[in-house]
Formats: C-alpha cells, sequence, structure tokens
C-alpha cells in the first residue's frame, strides 16, 4: 500500500508540467499532508519553521507508525482554496498565503469535521515551498 502512494506521489510531481509555482506547491502539500497524511513528501516541499513543525510529528508518531507507512485506513477528506493573499514584502522577501477549508467525511459520507488551513509559501533559491501552516 505504502509503495502505491510513494508512485502515486511520483507520477503526480512528473505528470505535472511546473509544479514550481506557489499555488502547486500549497496544493501539493496539502494534499500529501492532510489528504494522504503523508509527511515525508509533505517534508520535501516544506522549509523553515514548517521543516520544523513536520519533523517534530515524524518524532511523535515514529513510535505507532513506520516511515512510509500511510497507518490506517484515512477518513474521506476534500479540500477546497478558500484564499489568496500576497503579504507585504519584507527585506524583498514575498510570501504567498492560501486559505483552504478541509470537509473531513466518515465512511458513510457524513461531515463531521471541517477546518480552515493557512498555508504560506515562499521562494527560496528559486523553489517555492511551504513555509508555514496553521490550522484553526
Amino acid at each position: 500500500m505504502k509503495l502505491r502512494y510513494a508512485i502515486l506521489s511520483i507520477l503526480l510531481l512528473i505528470a505535472c508540467s511546473n509544479r514550481n509555482t506557489p499555488q502547486a506547491v500549497a496544493e501539493d502539500f496539502i494534499y500529501n499532508y492532510y489528504k494522504l497524511a503523508n509527511q515525508e513528501t509533505a517534508l520535501q516541499l516544506s522549509y523553515g519553521q514548517a521543516t520544523e513543525k513536520l519533523e517534530a510529528e515524524i518524532v511523535r508518531l515514529q513510535d505507532v507508525r513506520a516511515p512510509g507507512d500511510p497507518g490506517p485506513e484515512m477518513p474521506k477528506m476534500e479540500y477546497k482554496q478558500t484564499g489568496k493573499e500576497v503579504a507585504n514584502e519584507v527585506e524583498n522577501i514575498e510570501h504567498i498565503l492560501f486559505d483552504y477549508k478541509l470537509t473531513i467525511k466518515n465512511s458513510v459520507g457524513t461531515t463531521t469535521h471541517t477546518r480552515n488551513v493557512v498555508i504560506t509559501t515562499e521562494n527560496i533559491e528559486g523553489q517555492w515551498k511551504v513555509v508555514n501552516f496553521d490550522e484553526y
């Protein structure tokens, strides 16, 4: 099962022509981190504070989940971008923030939770990365 998710992630990245945009990186992060619960793949898309959060989470989960193991069956999750904002440049650094609404449903399709997520992206040496993410 984990091989299938790894192959799917790789094919997804290869199939799309230019994934080095703030929008694409935010979408890939949401898909891998929230929908697939794949911290290792999300880690490759991160930098700075986002990397620190993911690494800490991987350490917390290492006793209950082997690296690359998707864990138990995930509930159905849908996500939709609800906003985008270009933050003020500070010291020539541009941050682009994306707002998403996550809808989590149980096996019969009933919505059980909703979450709002903010993904902050930044261009790091020519590569767009997720530098922070937060839920509310």
